[in-house]
């Protein structure tokens, strides 16, 4: 309704009279000053609705969208974990393989001192357990590889070392054998020879000749099996004390590998967060090399002090 539309009315109830003229002028006034006030707080009010509305609309969407962020970023987060939990199980299952066949590729150091076992027993496992070693290059963290490869390079050159000295040893030690096999067999000879000239002496035979036969060869092979004996002798002195020094070698170069183990052991403990102390864990393996050191030291020294 406009200001004119008002203004007709007023002159319309001005007929009916004075007091009708006022009523009109009140109403006119309450018209004109509260009216557009009014509507103009009503229209505030309606857009104050629909900005709420509309930020009420906007607040639930942004929710849902972080909702459904929150959401992958939960199923990325599941399947980043289930991916470090299966990576963290294949290098267990390397890791269980790996120790194993890197204890027995370093005892495979103190065996070469054992000359009654041939090198093909010694070393038959290295083919297989080098390739399980090998798999550390696959799933081991640069410290990892480093530590194992120069842990398995040290056993390279040991064994090549040790396996070019033992073969001295073998060749000696075949000697002996051999020597020792022509040694029995004079010895059977000079028993055979004995056996014979009782059935002679059974039997009364005299005869000069046959005697004289026998006593040369009993002789001769009496001469071998000395001979024999004295050479057996000589060099089983000269092999039981390279041996010794053979087997203390060995033994050093044992422990002296057996220094490099730490790095490897607490680089593949950092790697699956297995925790423990690097101090402990050096004052551990330390204090068992360091024994193991003390009682082959001993060993070896009762054993110098007998062959005095």
């Amino acid at each position: 309704m406009g200001y004119s539309e008002i203004e007709n009315l007023i002159s319309l109830i001005g007929s009916f009279g004075i007091g009708t003229v006022l009523g009109g002028g009140i109403i006119f006034f309450f018209i004109k000053s509260y009216i557009p006030s009014y509507l103009s707080e009503k229209a505030k009010n309606l857009a104050t609705k629909e900005d709420i509305e509309s930020l009420t609309d906007k607040v639930e969407s942004v929710k849902s969208g972080y909702a459904q962020i929150l959401e992958e970023l939960k199923s990325n987060n599941q399947l980043k974990f289930a991916a470090v939990e299966r990576e963290k199980n294949t290098k267990k299952d390397v890791y269980m393989e790996a120790v194993e066949a890197i204890t027995r590729s370093q005892n495979i150091i103190p065996s070469f001192s054992n000359l009654n076992r041939d090198e093909e027993q010694i070393t038959s496992s290295m083919v297989s357990d080098s390739g399980k070693v090998a798999k550390v290059q696959i799933v081991g963290s640069k410290e990892t590889v480093k530590a194992i490869t120069e842990y398995m390079a040290a056993i390279g050159s040991a064994t090549l070392d040790l396996m070019l000295e033992r073969s001295g040893l073998m060749l000696r030690k075949n000697s002996i054998h051999t020597l020792e096999n022509l040694r029995d067999k004079s010895r059977q000879e000079i028993d055979r020879y004995i056996a014979i000239m009782k059935n002679l002496n059974l039997e009364g035979n005299q005869d000069p000749a046959l005697w004289k036969t026998i006593n040369g060869n009993v002789d001769f092979e009496q001469k071998q099996y000395d001979k024999f004996q004295a050479e057996i002798a000589k060099l089983w002195q000269i092999q039981n004390k390279e041996h010794l020094e053979f087997i203390r070698k060995c033994m050093n170069k044992f422990f002296e590998i057996s220094a490099l183990l730490p790095n490897a052991v607490l680089s593949v403990r950092n790697e699956l967060d297995l925790e423990i102390s690097s101090d402990d864990y050096l004052n551990i393996f330390n204090d068992n090399i360091e024994k193991g050191k003390k009682i082959f030291d001993d060993f070896f020294r009762r054993i110098e002090q007998r062959n005095v």
